[in-house]
């Protein structure tokens, strides 16, 4: 099998089982790809496979997280997502993702149940409320810490007062560093102003984060952290709040500083990675990447930030290697010169197992 990666030289590899191996150990029949594009499979890095969609937060229970994890892994797998980061839910039963058959779904690294101050994430019992005193005692003793990640609630609106951040920096500090400790990152939600505390705190992943700074970017950028822009999340929360309403304003000014800091963010070096956050069907990471051209970044950047940039951020090798899992996608076109063609894979393999392909 040939892989050709974007800048780097073609070469051979084979497959045996699962993994990736030298070409002479190769087994037979591996398909013709020497006039295609590989990339180590799409990422979406704000993904929720425990949930269908943005609508059903009031009929979410531990027992439909669990139905709708082997369903929605898949159609990542079938689009080419090889690589998950599942950013919580309304439970820990989000870390059941782990558990699911590894051939039958992507790599994924996920945290548990989301967490807020009281009133300071929806309502109905969706996460956990922790008041901010207790937090960082909750994550050294209770929170989920084996997906890898712990989701913070970073700021929420309140009647009459507008987006509220939710924890004090000097606890926010304490907590991400007590996560860290347990060899677990932050992400936190920031849809408002919360941004710049996370940032100084030492939060691992900035999801949204449509009003960071470029003292908070420059910041990122120089200790490796990511930001989750999910700019088609941003606008079906634009179009469902409606642009004239008080929250749907906020997503326009936020959606316009989007433009400003997404260029900016590429020319600082910011590990930019592209997520969802269901704001399209499962799998389909490919709209976020074009949104995030769309807004700024370079073809390259978007392409990278929906593939290769995701896999170096977790540690996993970005480029096809023998002793690694099997995983590759093929595309027909460059998708570091146009975006577009990430959403055509023409074959898609996962720990050696042929997912889908449209080739010959």
């Amino acid at each position: 099998m040939l892989i050709r990666m974007p800048g780097r030289e073609p070469y051979e590899i084979g497959v045996s089982g699962s993994f990736f191996v030298e070409p002479d150990e190769s087994t037979v029949g591996l398909p013709d790809t020497s006039d295609l594009w590989a990339l180590p499979g799409l990422a979406d890095c704000h993904a929720h496979v425990s949930m269908m969609s943005l609508n059903e937060f009031d009929a979410i229970t531990d027992e439909s997280m669990r139905r709708a994890i082997p369903t929605n892994t898949w159609a990542h797998l079938d689009h080419g997502v090889l690589l998950i980061l599942d950013k919580g839910g309304k439970s820990d039963t989000t870390l059941v993702t782990l558990d699911h058959d590894a051939d039958k779904r992507p790599y994924a690294e996920t945290a548990g149940s989301m967490i807020s101050t009281p009133g300071g994430y929806y309502g109905n019992g969706f996460g956990t409320e922790v008041e901010p005193d207790a937090l960082v005692e909750h994550i050294r003793t209770k929170a989920a810490t084996r997906g890898g990640w712990v989701k913070l609630v970073g700021d929420w609106p309140r009647r009459g007062q507008g987006p509220v951040n939710n924890w004090p920096f000097d606890v926010l500090a304490e907590a991400v560093k007590a996560a860290h400790d347990a060899d677990a990152r932050v992400a936190i939600h920031s849809m408002a102003y919360s941004s710049a505390d996370a940032v100084a705190a030492g939060v691992d992943s900035i999801e949204h984060g449509p009003f960071l700074s470029e003292d908070d970017l420059t910041a990122l950028a120089a200790r490796g952290g990511a930001w989750v822009p999910t700019i088609v999340n941003m606008l079906f929360l634009r179009d469902m709040l409606g642009a004239d309403s008080s929250g749907g304003r906020m997503f326009v000014d936020g959606l316009e500083r989007m433009r400003e800091n997404l260029p900016l963010a590429e020319s600082l070096g910011v590990t930019v990675l592209a997520g969802t956050d269901m704001a399209v069907p499962h799998g389909e990471v490919a709209t976020e990447a074009m949104r995030l051209r769309e807004y700024g970044l370079s073809d390259a950047a978007a392409t990278a930030a929906t593939s290769t940039a995701a896999y170096d951020y977790v540690g996993r090798s970005a480029q096809p290697e023998a002793g690694a899992e099997a995983d590759v996608v093929f595309f027909r076109e460059n998708p570091f010169e146009r975006v577009e063609i990430l959403a055509e894979p023409a074959f898609i393999m996962r720990r050696g197992k042929i997912v889908r392909t449209t080739l010959d």
